[in-house]
């Protein structure tokens, strides 16, 4: 779904809050000065100017821009320490975007950075031990003027890859679980502020070479999670009553041809948004943000959610909340670890983001980040694709 991104806008930052009311799709988020100062430093290509800037036509990103080791600065401001050795679950590496930069951490291991800065919601493959992001190279006032590039980095930080031009709104990429091990990625606003494309490409693809697999007269479907049979978790939304009405498929893609498409049974209404979904290893559960008002602008009214899953039938049943309604803090960005026994996410609930885990078996939540000088956001366990 639609993310609320940090961004740089028009000629300078400016402060305050997402627009109230109704959902807008073309929305405007602004952001504070000192994370516009940030990401002003760390990407060459986020310009001031006009919006015609963000519109004109944009050079093919390089795949030198997606990063690689070691990285060229960090806006970390303290040493990287070892994850805390009494939650179950740390031995395992994870990856975030800490403070825009992608990083790899995990107990007895230094932290590692393999981006430059700038990027967002890394999404580790099912095998291989690779890194999908976006990376953005224009950051318009609203997000269909944003311009970005779907990134992919081995862990090591070897092997910088640029798998589309950046001319787009390109987001949200995640990993195929069937065994091709391709990239699952969103496209935005290409016919408009209502419209969303779902693409597949390999990791080892060249810009333009991404296929389309949904059905753009549909109008608006993004893409979540992959199933290890090939299909795809996907919302379609549609605005034609004036407000965002939304159904969830099972996608079967037919590059070339016509999709197969399962509808899902939710346990919510049509007028309420799965913001970001993530399937678990075994695909018997989902985890979930359940938008509270039908204002995608707005974060702060999202409760996290886990749920059954069962993809034989599509149905979806039995859900559990994680988090509470609270709208002095925004929970974002839920994923599974390997057992399941925990969902990992970021909070800014103490001021910063920070990286959050929930023990299903105890119904205890407790901090899974180490540095709280550093903003950890879309957290995800190796080899585990969201």
């Amino acid at each position: 779904m639609i993310r609320m991104r940090q961004r740089c806008s028009g000629s300078g930052s400016r402060m305050g809050s997402g627009s109230g009311g109704g959902f807008q799709p073309g929305f405007v988020i602004k952001v504070s000065a000192i994370v516009c100062a940030v990401i002003l430093m760390s990407l060459a290509g986020c310009k001031g100017g006009s919006n015609a800037q963000g519109n004109a036509a944009v050079e093919p990103m390089p795949s030198s821009a997606c990063g690689g080791i070691p990285a060229a600065w960090s806006s970390h401001p303290e040493p990287a320490k070892t994850s805390p050795a009494d939650k179950a679950g740390t031995t395992a590496r994870w990856a975030a975007s800490g403070n825009w930069q992608i990083s790899i951490n995990g107990a007895g291991q230094a932290r590692r950075y393999v981006s430059w800065g700038g990027d967002f919601e890394p999404s580790w493959s099912k095998t291989g031990s690779m890194l999908a992001y976006f990376h953005p190279l224009y950051m318009g006032s609203r997000f269909d003027e944003w311009r970005n590039a779907i990134c992919v980095i081995h862990s090591d930080g070897s092997q910088p890859t640029a798998l589309s031009t950046g001319k787009y709104t390109d987001f949200s990429p995640t990993w195929t679980r069937d065994g091709t091990n391709r990239v699952i990625f969103n496209r935005y606003a290409v016919r408009g502020e209502t419209s969303n494309d779902i693409y597949l490409i390999s990791p080892d693809g060249a810009p333009g070479s991404e296929v389309l697999v949904s059905t753009p007269e549909n109008g608006y479907e993004h893409a979540f999670s992959g199933l290890k049979d090939g299909r795809i978790f996907i919302d379609r939304i549609d605005w034609s009553s004036g407000r965002a009405v939304a159904k969830s498929f099972l996608l079967t893609p037919k590059p070339g041809g016509t999709p197969g498409y399962q509808e899902i049974t939710r346990p919510i209404t049509e007028t309420q948004l799965w913001q970001a979904l993530s399937v678990s290893p075994s695909e018997t559960r989902i985890a979930y943000m359940l938008d509270g008002d039908g204002d995608m602008v707005t974060r702060n009214d999202n409760v996290l959610y886990y749920a059954d899953f069962d993809a034989k039938t599509g149905v979806v049943s039995h859900p559990v909340a994680i988090t509470s309604y609270d709208l002095s803090q925004v929970s974002e960005n839920p994923s599974w670890s390997a057992d399941e026994s925990m969902i990992i996410y970021d909070s800014n609930r103490s001021g910063i983001y920070q990286t959050y885990a929930y023990n299903l078996a105890n119904h205890m939540t407790t901090v899974f980040s180490d540095n709280t000088l550093v903003n950890f956001q879309s957290p995800s366990f190796e080899n585990l694709p969201k």
